[in-house]
């Protein structure tokens, strides 16, 4: 068995580029030490551009095969790279960190023009997760605000429409009633791009407003703007949508189609979709279709589950006003002095009831954490001072 190899050994390995990168080094990247870290910050703009940015790209990958592994880290190193390619890694990197003190470094790359249009547009993508946050009230209000107010503006002034429309699908999340007008907007134009990004935003809404645009857009002729109304249907639930999905999932050929027909009835459940999902996996011969079937398999029965809870719980809040109505009804005198009758008093109660790196590699913690602003933390709900 190899010995554990040293940050040393990872930084020579980086430098040489005579050698494939051996893979297994990849693993040191995730949870690493302060004191690597720090070594590997001081280092890293003397390794070549081309290594650096394959060994990013490495690493997002192995990340989204494995979210255990941890490159925070390395993800806050690649935000103070000079290359914009190793930037938009760094960011990629980051984008599940869940740190508000990430925040002023994504508002200042997103409002730097001077940057390239993709770190900007990777920069919006990233402040997406925070609106989320801000919208679960896990955020400081003014921050939360201060994120809208960055995404509508690049919105409105960024001359590029990848930042636009990456700063309009952050907004999804976002409640502001500047949003649906926008969304709206969007999707009204000629434009392929822009209705993908708008039906991505809607999605992000939970907003069931938008169900007659998703459903008029799940046959559209672009696969991409197809894929994205189908990911919206699911996002929403809306159960309208179920059995035309299921047909379509009988006929589609496009793999990335399929795929989000695949997820989006595991999200919607309902009467027929684990007997077509298990027909499917029994007649495979993709394998990454027979993961995705049975991932799906596993959400579906989280999904059903949760409907038919809630719809005990509709029932249960029926029976109780059954009852009460019952209790009220039983309670009425067949006749009063005035002549009133059990029918006038019914219909009383029938009436009633109706109703990112400025420095972040700054060689020494110590100056990183002077230098991020401390009102950029989550929200504690049993800490008061925090608001």
């Amino acid at each position: 068995m190899d010995a554990p190899s040293s940050i040393h050994d990872l930084i020579k390995a980086l430098m040489d580029l005579e050698k494939p990168f051996p893979a297994r080094l990849l693993y040191q990247f995730s949870d690493m030490p302060s004191e690597d870290r720090q070594l590997l910050a001081s280092t890293w703009q003397s390794i070549p551009v081309v290594r650096r940015r394959a060994i990013l790209q490495d690493l997002i990958e192995l990340f989204e095969h494995d979210n255990l592994l941890m490159f925070e880290e390395i993800g806050r190193i690649a935000l103070g790279d000079y290359d914009a390619d190793c930037q938009v890694s760094g960011i990629s990197l980051l984008l599940e960190a869940e740190d508000p003190k990430l925040v002023p470094v994504f508002l200042k790359l997103l409002a730097d023009g001077d940057k390239t249009e993709f770190v900007r547009a990777a920069a919006a993508n990233a402040l997406g997760f925070y609106v989320h946050l801000g919208e679960l009230e896990e955020l400081n209000p003014d921050i939360h605000h201060e994120i809208e107010d960055a995404l509508l503006l690049a919105y409105a002034q960024d001359p590029s429409d990848l930042v636009q429309r990456r700063a309009l699908e952050s907004l999804g999340y976002s409640s502001r009633e500047e949003v649906a007008p926008l969304l709206r907007f969007a999707s009204a134009l000629d434009s392929d791009e822009w209705l993908e990004s708008a039906l991505f935003a809607m999605g992000r809404s939970a907003d069931n407003q938008w169900e007659p645009l998703v459903l008029e857009q799940l046959d559209h002729e672009n696969p991409e703007v197809r894929g994205q109304a189908i990911h919206a249907a699911g996002e929403l639930a809306l159960s309208a949508a179920r059995a035309r999905l299921l047909r379509e999932l009988d006929r589609e050929e496009d793999e990335y189609v399929r795929s989000e027909l695949i997820w989006a009835l595991s999200q919607i459940g309902g009467e027929g979709i684990e007997e077509k999902f298990e027909q499917l996996l029994a007649k495979t011969d993709n394998d990454e279709e027979a993961n995705l079937l049975e991932e799906a398999l596993d959400m579906l029965n989280f999904t059903n589950d949760v409907v038919d809870f809630e719809l005990m719980e509709v029932g249960l809040d029926h029976d109780h006003d059954l009852d009460n109505e019952d209790d009220e009804y039983d309670e009425q005198p067949e006749d009063d002095e005035d002549g009133n009758d059990e029918d006038d008093e019914y219909d009383e109660l029938k009436a009633f009831n109706d109703e990112e790196w400025l420095r972040y590699i700054d060689e020494d913690e110590d100056d990183l954490d002077g230098s991020l602003d401390d009102s950029y933390t989550l929200e504690d709900p049993d800490d008061e001072e925090d608001l």
